[in-house]
């Protein structure tokens, strides 16, 4: 039997100073391989409607990282399978396409749907949920949503 659990989370984070957030000719490179030339959907559904890429390791905790701790990471998670081509070339930038995972809106920035509003534990899985199931808030109000449009429209 399902149960729902509501939890509040308060994130400390220590961001190293950086400079101001551009985007890098590198990213936007990558960006349009990933997104143009390769045609990736989001990696958690597929969709390929408001794609942005996101940094598997953060852009502004970048100074605070460990290179070669990085690359191991990215070794275990490899969405794309460029790091293990890459093999233990050094990773020298966050905008380094082996860092890059293709996210859509919802699933990126979402409310109660994206990377950077739940916890691993529950933004991971959304990717192996089952057909007809959902196990966020926003996944029902938007199915929700839906179903109550589709009346309107009739």
């Amino acid at each position: 039997m399902s149960h729902e659990e509501s939890r509040t989370i308060h994130e400390f984070i220590e961001y190293p100073d950086h400079a101001k957030r551009t985007e890098s000719s590198e990213f936007r490179a990558n960006k349009r391989r990933l997104v143009q030339q390769l045609d990736i959907g989001c990696w958690i559904c597929g969709s390929k409607d408001a794609r942005e890429v996101h940094h598997i390791h953060e852009w502004s905790l970048w100074d605070a990282l460990d290179p070669e701790k990085v690359l191991n990471s990215l070794h275990a998670f490899d969405p794309y399978g460029y790091t293990h081509t890459a093999g233990d070339k050094a990773i020298e930038s966050p905008d380094d396409i082996r860092n890059l995972v293709v996210l859509c809106e919802a699933h990126h920035r979402g409310v109660d749907m994206g990377a950077h509003d739940l916890t691993m534990p529950v933004w991971f899985p959304q990717r192996a949920v089952k057909d007809g199931v959902s196990i966020t808030k926003a996944i029902e109000h938007v199915t929700g949503k839906d179903a109550e449009l589709r009346k309107e429209t009739k």
